[in-house]
């Protein structure tokens, strides 16, 4: 059987069945078209762990994969292949004998203390298109720094999902296609108050276009990072701001395990990271002991 012929029902599979999203399953299905064009892999005869294994290797080497990336192909294989045993297509998955390459563990980069408070001095002062952007802006700095959340759950977040009287804000299909509610911390509600107060009402989404009603995209994001990043002088993107938010929160005593359900972490080892990252917090514990 041809490869090709098997995605149309693999995609109803993943998504209708497996509730896998819709951005996974067109990763997975683009990646098993490459198998079938440049692995020269159409069907699932030839489709035996040495080719799958041949074609992953010329792939790593050819567009120089990390071993991260060599995981993820893999592992996107290896749910196509799972998915043929289900129909009976296949008996045994040919991707299962091919091993995942180590991860080295690095730590995450985050701001210091002095790059956060640059970041915010030139978001507020950064003239921006009008009074809205300028508003938005500042709340979404200082959001990310604030909840950690991911740049998907930003864009994402609907107007319904802040609430002020509260102090929460829901998050819907984060991560794992998991809801989690994240409190609001006190510095951050007159941002939420004044961008709320200035933006159009009946807005679907919360940070919104500020020519239109449309949803703000992550290209619209990163161009407003971009512009942060050549007046800061240095790297910032949203991604750096969770990790920021969850070393900071570590540094100001949060119980790791509280972090773990503001940040959407489905492993407390995930979350512990930031206790190694935490210099200030390391300096202080270890100044305090007695040793001689």
């Amino acid at each position: 059987m041809q490869l090709v012929s098997l995605l149309a029902i693999f995609k109803r599979y993943a998504i209708l069945e497996k509730g896998i999203t819709s951005r996974t399953t067109k990763e997975i299905i683009a990646t098993v078209e490459k198998l079938i064009k440049q692995g020269n892999i159409p069907s699932l005869k030839s489709a035996t762990t040495n080719n799958i294994r041949l074609f992953l290797y010329e792939q790593k080497e050819t567009r120089c994969w990390s071993n991260r990336t060599f995981r993820n192909k893999r592992q996107y294989l290896k749910i196509f292949f799972d998915f043929c045993i289900r129909y009976e297509y296949l008996h045994v998955n040919p991707v299962e004998k091919i091993d995942k390459p180590k991860i080295p563990k690095c730590l995450p980069r985050c701001l210091t203390k002095r790059q956060v408070d640059t970041l915010l001095l030139h978001v507020d002062t950064f003239a921006w298109f009008n009074d809205l952007e300028a508003k938005r802006n500042r709340t979404i700095i200082r959001t990310f720094l604030f909840t950690g959340m991911r740049l998907s759950e930003l864009l994402n977040l609907k107007s319904n999902e802040v609430n002020l009287d509260e102090f929460e804000i829901t998050i819907r299909k984060g991560k794992g296609s998991k809801d989690r509610i994240v409190p609001i911390h006190f510095d951050l509600m007159p941002y939420l108050k004044s961008y709320l107060a200035a933006k159009k009402e009946g807005t679907r989404f919360f940070f919104s276009s500020v020519r239109s009603d449309s949803q703000l995209t992550a290209k619209n994001l990163y161009a407003v990072f971009n512009k942060l990043k050549r007046v800061c002088g240095f790297q910032v993107t949203p991604h750096m701001l969770r990790h920021t938010m969850g070393k900071m929160s570590i540094e100001a005593n949060l119980n790791p395990f509280m972090l773990q359900g503001i940040l959407g972490h489905a492993d407390i080892s995930t979350t512990q990271i930031y206790v190694s990252i935490s210099k200030e917090k390391l300096k202080e514990s270890y100044q305090k002991l007695h040793l001689l």
